[in-house]
């Protein structure tokens, strides 16, 4: 275990530090989320830019001379940055809202996906260190390894949202479900309205789509509509969440390993 969390004490941290941010008062959570949110952003920038110059570095080797200069002109320069920074920065502002949102009883997922990347990652990097050469093969396994993690995270997230009960909102209308039960984000800090905000989103979403399956007989679409929402909702989160523990991991300071593949290769053309 101690080996481990050497290894991994990045990631772990960052777990921890999510965790207490649930956690966090009100005021605490205020005075700390500008700078949490400009942190988190570049977390996840750091591996998103990693996954994205692997793409581009790719596609400009495969069409490109060694020696041309278009290598330097095409290889994502400050549009690519910034384009990240926003995707990054609204992918953790959803994060940090939902994750004050979200019932304790959903964390042991979370963890159990901390878990879960770094065996997949583990796993994932053997597999493919026959095939790709030592210097690419974190980035590699890094860039396959998302979409997998945070799409099966997403599923058991919204799993969770059927098992966890859900307020009765039949025969109410809006703006009393919204004043009945609405919770959280006290104040007037920004992200106390990015709570609020989040609190009423989801309020609206299962009053709609209570009313219209009780009330209106409106029964597949809008219901099929609904829990699609909520699919893009705790998709969104997941996605955030493993692109934050991504980022940390392709902050990490890699020797490359000879693999195996290759000490095998060496063996055979040794005397």
């Amino acid at each position: 275990m101690l080996p481990w969390l050497q290894r991994h004490w990045p990631l772990a941290l960052v777990v921890v530090l999510l965790l207490l941010w649930s956690l966090a008062s009100q005021a605490l959570a205020d005075a700390l989320f500008l700078p949490t949110w400009v942190v988190a952003t570049q977390l996840i920038v750091a591996g998103s830019l990693e996954a994205a110059r692997l793409q581009r570095r790719a596609w400009l080797d495969q069409y490109l001379y060694d020696d041309s200069p278009w290598h330097r002109w095409l290889r994502g320069g400050v549009m690519m940055v910034l384009r990240h920074e926003l995707v990054g920065a609204l992918l953790v502002l959803v994060l940090l809202v939902k994750l004050r949102l979200l019932p304790f009883v959903v964390w042991p997922l979370l963890l159990v996906g901390a878990v879960g990347l770094v065996l997949a990652r583990r796993w994932l990097r053997r597999r493919l260190a026959r095939h790709v050469i030592d210097e690419r093969l974190p980035a590699v396994t890094r860039r396959l390894l998302v979409p997998p993690v945070a799409g099966l995270l997403a599923l058991v997230l919204v799993a969770a949202a059927f098992w966890l009960p859900q307020p009765w909102l039949v025969g109410l209308g809006w703006e009393e479900a919204i004043a009945q039960h609405l919770s959280g984000g006290e104040g007037d800090s920004l992200l106390a309205f990015f709570e609020r905000l989040a609190g009423s989103a989801e309020i609206t979403q299962y009053w709609a789509m209570q009313n219209a399956v009780e009330r209106l007989g409106l029964d597949a679409p809008v219901a099929l509509l609904g829990w699609l929402l909520l699919l893009l909702t705790q998709g969104a989160v997941a996605w955030a969440y493993v692109r934050l523990l991504v980022g940390v991991d392709a902050l990490r300071k890699e020797r490359p390993a000879v693999t195996r593949h290759r000490q095998q290769e060496s063996r055979e053309q040794s005397p």
